[in-house]
């Protein structure tokens, strides 16, 4: 009889338990709090000036070792057409240089690609630079809401691309009152 009142004691407190955390807990959309709100349309169009600005500088970079490995494919291409009138001499001469101007092309675009990641680094840092700000005013509201609703947790998802939490209510969803409250 104890072990029977100890149990259904047990499963009543673990049933309130489960209702009271199903009720707790809200989430909302990281992408349409960051593509709806103020702050976050700035931190996308920052980050979008940012990486427009590398881009040109990595076209910028990248067209100059273009036409010079056009140069070495047309040098080389007139050598093989006229492979038949020059001596083994020239040729061979002309076949070390043409490798000559290779190798050292291949040096430029391997110094390019080592600067290209290291930029890459730096943007990467720059964008979380520009995020943070909105990370903190965002984790700020959040707790907010929170609060004022008695949310015991709020969840980051994405119900069209769920990495870690699989399903949640709709009705759970607090994207629509986060970016209000972002906005005030």
């Amino acid at each position: 009889m104890k072990r029977l009142l100890s149990l259904s004691l047990f499963i009543g407190c673990m049933a309130f338990a489960q209702v009271s955390i199903a009720q707790t807990i809200a989430w909302f959309n990281p992408s349409k709090v960051l593509n709806n709100s103020k702050d976050g349309k700035k931190v996308l169009k920052a980050q979008k000036d940012l990486q427009d600005k590398f881009d040109q500088a990595v076209k910028a970079a990248e067209k100059p070792l273009e036409a010079e490995k056009k140069a070495i494919e047309t040098e080389w291409s007139n050598l093989q057409a006229n492979a038949n009138v020059l001596n083994d001499k020239e040729k061979q001469r002309r076949m070390e240089a043409i490798k000559k101007r290779y190798d050292e092309w291949m040096e430029k675009v391997k110094t390019g690609q080592a600067n290209l990641a290291k930029q890459q680094q730096q943007l990467t840092k720059e964008f979380q630079k520009i995020a943070e700000p909105f990370s903190k005013k965002l984790k700020t509201v959040a707790e907010t809401v929170a609060r004022a609703k008695g949310y015991a947790f709020i969840i980051a998802h994405d119900p069209e691309n769920p990495q870690i939490l699989l399903f949640a209510k709709a009705e759970m969803d607090i994207t629509a009152a986060l970016i209000a409250e972002l906005d005030k």
